[in-house]
């Protein structure tokens, strides 16, 4: 297996906000080309087929002024991100090492099923405004300044990330307004009990008419919003779990062999009693 614990306990140890690449499928994670990395900012715990439906529909869906879609394999790259910010209590129910071994076999499986590099990152940062900064900050000194990321979310997570009160007494489009200017979002339906899938492609319509809380209309170009594949747009880690701890062989199918293999073989998910 493929291991990552040096990296990792770095960056645990750091006390500022930092962000590291561990992995990438390619020798040249971003190539000449490249004009946009497509970040997939997850608990993986344990990683599964929404993941990589996410990151399929991603690649081909026309993302702000590009020309064409057709070009998205050759100047799209995939990071993988995962946020150890609370480092100082033991993650459950898998260990750091653990996610980011079935992160491994994911970015594999995105490679080998999609042609493109995917790399694998770690940051301390817990908000989105911060995580963009440090990948812009990193990636401009080790690459290029002319890289866009935009992060794969599902509709539930962008509710939250424009949620206003999670960033009170500030302003949404005074903690977002960074964010914004470097990067966008890709963002698929979910099929959560809460909003129709018509209700929630009909966000940005909302957004543009001033009726989305304090996000301001021009926010809407940056959010790109597509249909959930209706096999996975209910999947979650947590079912997963579930499915795990009670000893249904389902989540099998969920996910991919080498991930249910390391699951079967490893048991990251042992006590499956207290959700991540």
């Amino acid at each position: 297996m493929f291991t990552f614990e040096s990296q990792l306990n770095s960056c645990l140890k750091s006390t500022s906000k930092s962000f590291k690449l561990l992995f990438a499928t390619n020798n040249q994670f971003v190539l000449p080309i490249t004009n946009r990395i497509l970040v997939l900012d997850s608990s993986f715990n344990p990683p599964h087929k929404g993941h990589l439906s996410l990151v399929a529909k991603s690649l081909t869906h026309k993302l702000g002024d590009e020309s064409t879609v057709h070009s998205s394999v050759n100047s799209r790259s995939v990071l993988l991100l995962l946020s150890v910010k609370n480092a100082d209590k033991r993650p459950q129910p898998a260990k750091f090492e653990d996610r980011l071994q079935m992160m491994y076999y994911l970015a594999q499986e995105i490679t080998d099923q999609m042609g493109v590099s995917c790399a694998i990152g770690i940051t301390n940062c817990s908000l989105f405004v911060d995580k963009a900064l440090t990948l812009e900050n990193y990636f401009k000194k080790e690459y290029t300044d002319r890289l866009r990321f935009t992060f794969l979310l599902g509709y539930d997570t962008l509710v939250r990330l424009l949620a206003p009160k999670y960033y009170e007494p500030r302003s949404l489009q005074d903690a977002l307004g960074s964010f914004f200017k470097t990067s966008d979002c890709f963002v698929l339906t979910r099929n959560d009990g809460n909003d129709s899938s018509e209700s929630q492609l009909q966000y940005l319509e909302r957004m543009k008419k001033g009726m989305v809380a304090e996000a301001p209309p021009r926010w809407a170009d940056k959010i790109f919003l597509a249909q959930g594949d209706s096999d996975t747009q209910s999947l979650s880690s947590s079912s997963i779990r579930k499915l795990i701890g009670s000893g249904d062989d389902s989540w099998i199918s969920k996910t991919t062999p080498n991930i249910a293999a390391f699951i079967s073989e490893q048991h990251p998910y042992k006590d499956t009693c207290t959700p991540a």
